[in-house]
């Protein structure tokens, strides 16, 4: 596959990805207050699912002959997602913090998605989906938590 531009944004999302998990990994080992045993260990799942999600965009763009970025470096330099600060955090700021990287990683989804439409690549189109519906579901769902 020679569009580049897809390639970059694929290797965009996996930074932004790494970037989101260390995110949640600040959350969990600095997680503090009344709701603590209850997404103490959902932020593992999370974690668990975004290890699966970075292995497997990164396989998909070594897959289409390209190499995945591989640098703190360059996954800083690109992302969307900003950093947080290493404090304590409520369940309820972990959540909200959350819930908006969830809705921009949705969106940088949907760009590398309509990229691969417009390319016929079925691979990364089902890829992109299954992520995607995962997303939409944990918006929902921290939304209906926030509520």
């Amino acid at each position: 596959m020679e569009n580049k531009n897809l390639v970059f944004q694929m290797n965009k999302f996996v930074g932004d990805l790494h970037v989101f998990k260390t995110k949640v990994h600040n959350f969990h080992w600095n997680l503090v207050g009344e709701h603590f045993f209850v997404i103490h260990p959902m932020l593992d799942g999370i974690m668990a699912e975004v290890d699966t999600q970075i292995d497997g965009v990164a396989e998909r763009i070594l897959m289409i002959g390209h190499r995945p970025f591989g640098s703190l470096e360059v996954y800083l330099k690109h992302t969307v997602l900003g950093e947080v600060e290493t404090k304590p955090y409520t369940a309820k700021e972990a959540v909200k913090h959350m819930l908006e990287d969830f809705k921009l990683l949705l969106a940088e989804l949907n760009i590398i998605l309509k990229m691969a439409e417009d390319e016929d690549d079925q691979e990364t189109i089902t890829l992109m989906t299954d992520i995607g519906a995962l997303y939409q579901k944990h918006i929902w769902m921290f939304g209906a938590w926030l509520a």
